[in-house]
């Protein structure tokens, strides 16, 4: 009965996929572009399509897969779901490589430009998550909130940067989340290599969940693995973060969201998070389109708004559990 209700979730996850991308296909400025006219063989519906339409909505897909797996490998590597690119310092790190390459080699292309930004958020994650394992913080709530007082110093420094620079207009261009950028989406495609690795590698991301002590003794290279987790989220915050900007609370709510459905195994559930990643970005993205046609909005505030009210429910949430949870510890001890 449970695989039976897993797989009728499994089919409306997926149903609910392919109406977003064709709604994704079908919203545009211009309404007399539509799947229609493109199915009729019309060239302006043709080239509105190849060029514009259908990049766009393969980034928005990439993107919102890529950062929810990202965020779901975080929260496996540090055992706390509160824990994902945003909150861990990891797309401020990024940030600030992008605008010191800018500022250092200027107007560069967009791969020299990820280098950088790649560096500069695994450089960042592995600062954050060595402090964090030296603190021995017992309440989980605390280390997001740790990860964005992290993150604030890391932009502080971005922006000071910028202003001694005089790159304050580069730097805010940089901190805008968009699909808005005809043909600008090919680094995204980037994020499918760290995707197939992390589909391949799923079952040991859940194993080093349970602990290096769990993971050792069942013959697991823990740090290799952990090495390779972190690898893979500063690879697709970097590439994501150069191509589309910022987009806040993917790699956040996407992986608690999805846990609560499909459960806690990764290798089983990778596949369903890729998937309710992509449609909570399209639905979004499509949002942003319609909510002030023929104009757009900035997705990053979408996704804010709407990211932020879930990430509030899941934060008093996980700090209900834990007074709960330390209610009922010092019953049994009275």
């Amino acid at each position: 009965m449970s695989l039976l209700r897993r797989q009728w979730k499994r089919i409306t996850i997926l149903v609910a996929f392919v109406i977003l991308t064709l709604l994704s296909l079908e919203v545009g400025s211009m309404a007399d572009v539509s799947l229609s006219s493109f199915i009729h063989g019309d060239e302006l519906s043709r080239f509105i399509f190849i060029h514009s339409r259908l990049p766009r909505t393969l980034a928005v897909i990439l993107a919102a897969a890529g950062l929810s797996v990202a965020g779901l490998i975080m929260q496996s590597i540090s055992r706390n779901k509160f824990m994902s690119p945003t909150t861990a310092g990891t797309t401020d790190a990024a940030a600030l490589g992008l605008l010191i390459s800018f500022v250092f080699l200027g107007h560069t292309s967009g791969y020299v430009q990820a280098v950088f930004s790649f560096v500069f958020a695994l450089v960042g994650t592995l600062l954050f998550t060595a402090v964090i394992n030296r603190l021995k913080i017992r309440e989980v709530v605390y280390i997001p909130l740790l990860g964005l007082m992290y993150g604030g110093v890391i932009a502080a420094i971005s922006t000071a940067l910028s202003f001694q620079t005089e790159t304050q207009t580069v730097l805010n261009q940089f901190n805008l989340g968009t699909f808005a950028r005809l043909g600008n989406f090919e680094l995204v495609y980037v994020v499918v290599i760290p995707l197939i690795i992390s589909v391949a590698y799923a079952t040991k991301f859940s194993i080093i969940g349970l602990g290096a002590d769990f993971a050792k003794n069942l013959g697991l290279n823990y740090n290799r693995v952990v090495g390779l987790g972190l690898i893979i989220i500063a690879l697709i915050s970097a590439s994501t973060f150069v191509a589309v900007g910022p987009l806040p609370f993917i790699g956040l709510i996407i992986p608690n969201m999805t846990t609560s459905i499909f459960g806690d195994n990764l290798k089983r559930s990778i596949i369903d998070l890729m998937l309710f990643g992509a449609c909570f970005v399209l639905f979004c993205d499509i949002a942003s389109r319609l909510m002030i046609f023929p104009f757009e909005m900035n997705i990053s505030v979408t996704i804010s708004v709407v990211g932020g009210v879930i990430f509030m429910i899941y934060l008093l949430r996980g700090m209900y559990g834990g007074k709960k949870t330390r209610s009922a510890a010092a019953k049994s001890r009275g």
